[in-house]
């Protein structure tokens, strides 16, 4: 009996080892960031720039902390932010928090449909590994006049991959308060359709100066077993990366076993606009193009860079300008061998528009810069004194493209005038869709340029 009792002390005097070994090791590892409602009320599944504060709010407005978001193709910056399932590909995101002031930020990923509504499959359907990351990645600028804090990542990676193509938000959001403070889009695509774009002028004879025409074909299909064309895929056709500007319900007029036609007179077109403005503020001490002046002011009892661009005024002509452009984006970048990460200073720009007061709505500074979208502080004032418009935004040295754009209600209008020579980007994007599918498969991209009819 003795002997079976010291038996019994042994074996639990190792197994009391064995714990307090496992819970050293487990307290080793790495912790991950606790997990986030992805189905919170205040979630924008868009591009957007949150509040973001310690304290946990129930409205949602931009803030001007939050600076300089940008999701890239690590192969090219300029590229469209989609990547392939399945493939080395990876895609950064990097943004600004102005302050002198660490926080605790983690992200994670929301699988979206064609319409970019929230899917219905679960995380666990769509991530492999860790679902909720923490941003250990920053640094602190270095002598600038406005501190900031650069932070960034890549994905997919060690921690986080992607097991279905698609639509995808990332979610970035202060891990203390469980608040989000940035969203993001971006694409993952399978390569199973052969898309054949054309981008041509407009067919008829109306439209046949001012707007682009797109025609295409569709190669593959029955790979997916595709019965019902017109409800199993849905086509989006994009230009120049804006959601805001995009052609949907694409159906075919013609099926074959072999190929689906899209070819329309004038369904399949966009108004070709002119090529966007642009300001270069690589240098804050040398004047680049577009500025009128840089002077460092006093505001809000902080010294800041303050660039003024000369005036633009609306051209509506009949002859096209040609200018050299991004479509819209913008790039971080400074001369004098500076790192354009932490380096780089914000400069309070002002934009003025002369032009006699549009009544039928608001004038907005649009583009990249202010995540393709109409924010309360893009929003231009008239001086009815000068007759024209001004605006000013907080932005990062580098290069921009920006447009104006008159809103009202019910639709948008850039006011400059349309032409068919405008050099712009088109994106097709078709989605495998059928009802009996739970989410939406990114199955085909193609994309092309109207650069050869300048």
């Amino acid at each position: 009996m003795q002997e079976v009792f010291d038996f019994l002390s042994i074996m639990f005097i190792k197994s009391s080892f064995l714990t307090i070994f496992i819970i050293i090791l487990l307290g080793t590892t790495t912790i991950n960031a606790q997990s986030f409602d992805i189905y919170h009320k205040d979630i924008l599944l868009k591009d957007y720039n949150y509040q973001n504060s310690q304290e946990t709010s129930k409205s949602i407005y931009l803030m001007e902390d939050i600076k300089s978001v940008k999701i890239t193709h690590n192969a090219n910056e300029l590229l469209d932010p989609i990547i392939q399932l399945n493939s080395s590909e990876t895609l950064k995101i990097s943004f600004d928090i102005l302050g002198d002031e660490v926080h605790s930020y983690a992200y994670t990923f929301i699988h979206c449909d064609y319409q970019w509504n929230q899917s219905s499959i679960m995380q666990p359907d769509y991530l492999e590994g860790f679902f909720n990351n923490y941003i250990n990645n920053y640094e602190y600028s270095f002598n600038t006049m406005t501190p900031y804090i650069y932070y960034t990542f890549t994905f997919p990676n060690e921690d986080i991959r992607f097991t279905k193509s698609g639509n995808y938000v990332l979610l970035i959001y202060n891990d203390d308060t469980k608040a989000p403070i940035i969203t993001k889009r971006f694409m993952i695509y399978e390569d199973i359709l052969n898309i054949d774009m054309n981008v041509k002028k407009a067919t008829l004879a109306k439209d046949f100066n001012t707007k682009h025409e797109i025609d295409f074909s569709i190669y593959n299909y029955k790979q997916l077993n595709i019965i019902d064309p017109h409800h199993d895929l849905q086509i989006i056709i994009q230009k120049n990366d804006d959601w805001n500007d995009i052609i949907t319900k694409c159906k075919p007029n013609f099926i074959s076993n072999e190929v689906l036609d899209y070819d329309y007179q004038g369904q399949l077109s966009f108004l070709g606009g002119s090529e966007y403005h642009d300001f270069d503020i690589k240098s804050l001490r040398y004047y680049g193009k577009n500025i009128k002046s840089i002077t460092e002011n006093v505001l809000n009892k902080k010294t800041i860079h303050q660039v003024e661009l000369y005036e633009d005024k609306i051209y509506d002509g009949l002859e096209y300008i040609f200018k050299y452009d991004l479509n819209g984006k913008y790039i971080i970048s400074t001369t004098e061998n500076k790192n354009k990460n932490t380096e780089a200073d914000y400069s309070l720009v002002k934009f003025t528009l002369k032009s006699p007061s549009l009544l039928d709505g608001n004038i907005y500074i649009y583009g990249e810069l202010t995540n393709w979208d109409f924010l309360p502080n893009a929003q231009m004032i008239y001086d009815e004194k000068n007759k024209e418009y001004h605006g000013s935004l907080l932005v990062k040295q580098g290069y921009y493209n920006y447009q104006y754009i008159l809103k009202n209600d019910s639709k948008k209008k850039f006011i400059n005038g349309n032409y068919h020579e405008t050099r712009n980007q088109y994106s097709i994007y078709a989605y495998y869709s059928p009802q009996w599918l739970d989410y939406s498969r990114l199955v085909g991209v193609a994309k092309s340029t109207s650069n050869k009819l300048n």
